[in-house]
């Protein structure tokens, strides 16, 4: 992915670096055409001024669009890892067998939500994760149901409940953050004013005879690697900026470490010998 961040960014820079050219050549293919000895061109550097600046801002505009998608998908990864762990604390409180249940099938569901993000844009993997975070989640509110219906768990109902609604939430809520992008004709615009924007600046160099080649091309670089930026933050699942998933990893090795110790627990209780009479 990074390769491919690269590869844009340099292709995008190379547009602009075209555009300025065609803008310097344009302007001198006008003048040999118009003859005009007495033509102005001091106008030209305010029209540049503008144009640049203005490209400032819609760059500023853009990336805050992104950079606040991309922080709402990092409060939602530690919101769900919260969730899961206060969910998994109060099961714990449950009754046997429930509260074994429970949590051995919440290791399974942490596990496929901790791997959620990891498939990228592999959306066949995608919608199977998706399909098996259903299929868990119906399988724990079943268990939390029955384990609140007993005498025992009756009193912990509104926090089991609540708990695990809340997990369920935050899943719908990343689900729909992954989706959640800047809409693609702001960044069809803003790659288009790039553009023109070069083109200006070539068209305002020309008349002192000079590209400033290694300045104007330094710039656009800059231009490029910004823009480039804004999509690799409005890109959650291929971008090179990614979503860091600790608390996700940690919540996950909590939860599996609580099951194996039931296990081990369960596994280490004497049985009843078969032929005992009692």
């Amino acid at each position: 992915m990074l390769g491919a961040t690269l590869l844009g960014w340099l292709m995008l820079a190379l547009v602009l670096i075209l555009a300025a050219e065609a803008g310097y050549r344009i302007h001198l293919w006008a003048r040999k055409r118009v003859k005009n000895e007495d033509e102005d061109d001091a106008g030209s550097g305010y029209v540049l001024s503008a144009a640049l600046g203005l490209l400032g801002l819609l760059i500023a505009f853009v990336f805050g669009m992104a950079a606040d998608r991309y922080e709402g998908r990092r409060q939602l990864v530690l919101q769900e890892a919260n969730a899961i762990s206060t969910a998994v604390l109060r099961y714990d409180l449950l009754p046997e067998p429930h509260r074994t249940q429970l949590i051995q099938t919440m290791a399974d569901y942490v596990k496929v939500r901790r791997e959620f993000f990891d498939f990228g844009d592999d959306m066949a993997q995608v919608k199977a994760a998706e399909a098996r975070t259903d299929e868990l989640q119906g399988q724990i509110w079943a268990e939390a149901g029955a384990a609140v219906r007993t005498p025992q768990g009756e009193p912990l109902v509104n926090l089991v409940i609540n708990a695990t609604n809340e997990m369920f939430d935050l899943a719908t809520s990343r689900h729909a953050a992954l989706d959640a992008r800047v809409p693609a004709r702001a960044l069809h615009v803003l790659i288009l004013y790039a553009i023109v924007a070069a083109a200006i600046m070539g068209h305002g160099l020309a008349p002192g005879g000079r590209r400033h080649l290694v300045a104007t091309s330094g710039l656009f670089v800059l231009v490029a690697m910004a823009i480039s930026l804004i999509i690799d933050l409005d890109s959650p699942r291929v971008g090179s900026v990614r979503v860091p998933q600790a608390p996700m990893e940690q919540v996950s090795d909590q939860v599996v470490k609580m099951a194996a110790k039931l296990n081990s627990s369960s596994s280490g209780q004497p049985q009843a010998d078969p032929g005992d009479p009692s």
